[in-house]
């Protein structure tokens, strides 16, 4: 590293990796380590050295860099990550651009293309009936698709060749079954369509191999009434962080909600004078209008009087750390799952959503009749049955 004013050259990593495609949260994690270790030297100004970093990893985060392997610990993983980006950022970003195609937003293709990719877009609702989601994906890897096109030397669409899609699939063929999946369907589904709107001459589709999805067949973990009460019970609601938790973890016990509509509650969907919260189900779009009982309603009290950062955010649930935004995702729940006896087998998947079937189960162990319990989780009476 040539540069004397680390901070500045930090800045400078970070600002240049967002532009490329790294993600903000991941940046700034990197970012706050490196802050940390401008602590660690008690100055601002001075040139990197890498065996300063590493001892500086040693000292302050208990990580020798000796014993990193691939079985490492992810979060000494990000730590050796922060140290060979300081180490040699050209080369490391090299390295990450190569593990994929380039991310849409830094697309690079002919302009002369989005017409093509719009009407496709357009088709792909229309006749296909695509969902949004769906069409967001396609749009996503299709403009990666046509970056990889031009930067082959591909201008014209119509210039697309067998042996142009042969080498694609080859390049391809190796990545992880997800993003293979995805960029097999997409491209075998836009080839089908140039070759219906006589952009291309013959039908390359063809060519495009199927990706079988393998479903592993899982039985849902199912906790009683006795486990869910060990499970609450389990957390001591001593940290701020904790009465949060609570509060998620009773919602979807009670409630029986997904773990997504859990987190857009909103301030204002909690009517407390007639006891109720409404949701509107990421899902399927429906409008979910359930009890807000004492239970819930004081666990939500004291998590804002108590816990709940002073804050803006028009969302119940927030991150504890500034600029305190909108909670996208919950990975506690397993950590609390395992103080509470419970046998699993390889089948049984932990995380929260057992909580939703949980409930659903005990509902009808106790009776509940079927449409209460669809309007209580808010699907139709014909899932509920399959439970």
């Amino acid at each position: 590293m040539s540069s004397v004013d680390f901070k500045t050259h930090i800045e400078k990593i970070r600002k240049e990796a967002i532009e490329i495609g790294f993600s903000i949260p991941t940046m700034d994690g990197y970012f706050k380590i490196w802050n940390r270790f401008m602590l660690w030297k008690q100055k601002e100004n001075f040139e990197y050295q890498e065996e300063e970093y590493s001892q500086f990893l040693l000292e302050y985060y208990k990580f020798d860099i000796t014993t990193y392997n691939k079985k490492t610990k992810s979060w000494y993983q990000q730590l050796m990550r922060s140290k060979k980006i300081l180490d040699d950022f050209d080369s490391y970003k090299e390295l990450m651009l190569k593990k994929a195609l380039p991310k849409s937003l830094f697309c690079n293709y002919p302009i002369e293309w989005n017409p093509i990719l719009e009407n496709y877009l357009i088709y792909c609702k229309d006749v296909r009936n695509n969902s949004e989601s769906s069409i967001k994906v396609k749009k996503d890897y299709l403009t990666r698709l046509l970056s990889y096109f031009s930067k082959k030397g591909i201008y014209n669409l119509k210039d697309i060749t067998k042996n142009n899609i042969v080498i694609f699939i080859n390049e391809t063929i190796d990545k992880g079954n997800i993003s293979k999946r995805r960029y097999f369907y997409v491209l075998k589904d836009f080839l089908n369509y140039l070759f219906i709107e006589d952009i291309i001459m013959d039908d390359y589709s063809n060519l495009v191999p199927k990706t079988k999805q393998i479903r592993r067949k899982r039985i849902p973990t199912y906790l009683k009434e006795t486990d869910i009460e060990k499970l609450l019970q389990s957390i001591s609601q001593e940290r701020k962080i904790e009465k949060r938790n609570y509060a998620i973890i009773l919602i979807a016990a009670r409630l029986g909600l997904r773990i997504s509509d859990i987190l857009n509650i909103k301030l204002k969907d909690i009517n407390w004078k007639e006891n109720k919260i409404t949701i509107i189900q990421r899902k399927n779009n429906n409008t979910n209008i359930l009890p807000l009982t004492k239970e819930i309603g004081w666990s939500i009290i004291k998590y804002i009087k108590e816990a709940r950062p002073k804050c803006n955010n028009p969302y119940l649930f927030v991150i504890h750390k500034y600029p305190y935004e909108k909670l996208n995702s919950f990975s506690y729940f397993n950590k609390y799952f395992e103080k509470i006896d419970f046998e699993l087998t390889k089948e049984n998947k932990k995380g929260i959503h057992n909580l939703r079937h949980s409930l659903a189960t005990n509902m009808l162990n106790n009776e509940i009749p079927l449409p209460i319990i669809a309007s209580t989780l808010g699907d139709s009476i014909e899932v509920i049955a399959q439970l």
